[in-house]
């Protein structure tokens, strides 16, 4: 049985890109670590709105929160044996993420931003129960660059969405491998040190996958 993850990727406010990545895969049990990182979990339980976050979202700020705090670690012991699971990942762009991982050292954690999540919470619940097409654009026809500028965000800001199927954690690393996308845009913002300030949302897509939403911004 097989599945298909979307990744998509909108950058604000000097120029728009939007970059899509198809990827087939076997559905697989996904190797977590048992214990979580403490450090991870005690910063992300220490920002405001944590709790009302939905599950799914919850566990994306995780693992996105992860590979900023040790880029090499994350590499290691969580990307590593997901790789090996699966083969067809094993491609030049996880090279290249690994060089970066280990190149960019330790990065500021994001912090959450109650506009973003409410923005991102609100463009996953509409898309997924309304069961349309992945995009940046609301079903209303709303774009990015509107729904940012209606949550008050005032300075940069950047969107990466995905449709999960598996787990959570397998659409992080998907958007960090960015196969097939020359620009790399999914993996650029998540290691951007200029972003600070994250939304998450997830909702229920179809009968068992997630549209996940991470909006970005840098310090309000």
């Amino acid at each position: 049985m097989y599945r298909v993850l979307t990744v998509w990727l909108l950058l604000l406010p000097f120029f728009s890109l939007s970059q899509l990545s198809m990827i087939e895969l076997e559905v697989k049990n996904v190797p977590e670590p048992a214990v979580p990182d403490s450090v991870v979990e005690s910063w992300n339980r220490s920002q405001p709105g944590y709790q009302n976050l939905p599950t799914q979202a919850k566990q994306l700020l995780y693992w996105t929160n992860y590979g900023r705090n040790n880029p090499e670690k994350f590499w290691d012991s969580i990307i590593t044996p997901v790789l090996r699971l699966f083969p067809p990942l094993q491609v030049a762009e996880a090279e290249s993420l690994r060089n970066d991982l280990m190149r960019i050292g330790p990065l500021p954690m994001f912090l959450l931003n109650k506009k973003l999540v409410k923005s991102a919470q609100a463009h996953a619940a509409d898309i997924g129960e309304n069961n349309a097409a992945p995009s940046h654009r609301s079903t209303n026809g709303t774009d990015f660059g509107a729904r940012m500028n209606r949550a008050g965000i005032r300075y940069c800001a950047n969107e990466n969405i995905s449709v999960s199927s598996q787990r959570i954690l397998l659409s992080v690393i998907l958007l960090y491998l960015d196969i097939n996308l020359p620009e790399l845009g999914h993996r650029k913002t998540l290691l951007n040190p200029n972003l600070r300030e994250i939304g998450v949302g997830s909702a229920l897509y179809g009968k068992d996958q997630y549209f996940l939403v991470q909006d970005f911004a840098c310090s309000q």
